[in-house]
């Protein structure tokens, strides 16, 4: 049983460890689809992070909303995923967020993408 929440966890892992080995090489990223702030990474936040008690105006945790795109920038910096408080906290194995359940795969890889195109606000 554990190892079915495991398994995802680790192949996840060795995905982001090969991507992150090719350091700035963005070789293929040009082919891959742009993400959209509104579309395809807003409502990731809204719906995993920007939520009671956790990064919402009313009761954000450390002093961290991030319910728009100027709030989530205070976490991110374009073009370095792993430089992004934002995006490495959504990795931590002592505390992942959101604590209650985890944000899906495809939509940690969507804002991996997102900030490796630059984290525009489109």
């Amino acid at each position: 049983m554990i190892l079915n929440k495991i398994f995802p966890v680790l192949s996840l892992i060795l995905l982001l460890s090969f991507v992150a080995s090719c350091k700035h090489d963005s070789t293929g990223i040009e082919n891959l689809p742009e993400m959209s702030f509104s579309k395809d990474i807003l409502p990731v936040f809204q719906t995993g992070c920007a939520i009671s008690g956790c990064h919402d105006a009313g009761s954000a945790v450390g002093d961290r909303v991030y319910d728009n795109y100027q709030n989530i920038m205070t976490d991110i910096e374009p073009g370095n995923p792993n430089g992004s408080k934002a995006y490495r906290i959504l990795f931590d194995a002592f505390q992942p967020m959101p604590p209650k359940t985890t944000i899906p795969e495809p939509d940690r890889i969507k804002i991996r993408l997102w900030i490796l195109q630059g984290a525009k606000n489109n």
